[in-house]
C-alpha cells in the first residue's frame, strides 16, 4: 500500500497533501490527538490537512491499512479500511459552495453506506485522493479470469438437474437423458 500511495499521492504541502517522510511534526500531531485517535504516529503514511490555517485538526490521516478522516469539528470521524470500499467519485460541489469533494461507498457485513470527503479549501487535492483510494479498492481484487477445471463436479451438476426438475423446468425424460450422459 506504501508503493501504491507513494505512486498515487504527491507531496503537495499548498495542496495539504504530505507523504511520509516529510510530515510536518504539528500538523500530525494535531490529526493524532484531534481525529485519528487510533493511530499511532508511525502508521502514519500521508496527510492531507483540510484547514485553511494549516493547523492539521480537520483533514484525513493515511495508513498501510485504513484512513481516518474528519471534515470539520461538527462532523464524526470516519474510518475506513481500504478492502471496505466499493466505490469512489470525485464531484464538485453545488453551486455557490465551491470545491470538491470525494463520495466513498463504504460496505460493512450487510450494510452499504455513503460518506463524503470535503475538500473546500484544496480543490486539486481531490484528484490525487480520489485516485489513490480508487486503485487501493481494487489492489486485492484478481481479475484474472477462472481457470477451466480438470474434471466435472458431477454432484454439483446432479444437484443443479435435481433442482430444475423440483422446479418443472426441466422434463423427467429430458432429466433422465441429461443424467445418462453425465455418468458417460
Amino acid at each position: 500500500m506504501e508503493d501504491l500511495l507513494r505512486d498515487r499521492l504527491p507531496h503537495a504541502p499548498q495542496m495539504g497533501l504530505f507523504v511520509t517522510p516529510n510530515l510536518p511534526a504539528d500538523r500530525l500531531e494535531k490529526a493524532l490527538s484531534d481525529y485519528a485517535t487510533d493511530v499511532t504516529r508511525d502508521e502514519v503514511l500521508a496527510l492531507y490537512d483540510a484547514t485553511l490555517s494549516g493547523t492539521g485538526g480537520d483533514g484525513a490521516v493515511f495508513t498501510a491499512t485504513r484512513f481516518v478522516f474528519q471534515n470539520n469539528d461538527l462532523q464524526s470521524t470516519q474510518t475506513v479500511r481500504y478492502p471496505d470500499l466499493v466505490g469512489v467519485e470525485v464531484q464538485r460541489r453545488w453551486l455557490g459552495l465551491g470545491g470538491k469533494v470525494v463520495a466513498l461507498m463504504v460496505n460493512r457485513g450487510r450494510a452499504t453506506f455513503e460518506l463524503t470527503m470535503d475538500f473546500s479549501g484544496a480543490p486539486k487535492a481531490a484528484s490525487y485522493v480520489g485516485d489513490f483510494l480508487d486503485r487501493a479498492m481494487v489492489r486485492d481484487i484478481d481479475f484474472a479470469p477462472a481457470s477451466e477445471p480438470d474434471t466435472t463436479d458431477v454432484a454439483a451438476v446432479q444437484e443443479a438437474l435435481e433442482r430444475l426438475r423440483a422446479e418443472r423446468k426441466l422434463t423427467a425424460d429430458d432429466y433422465e437423458r441429461l443424467l445418462e450422459a453425465l455418468e458417460t
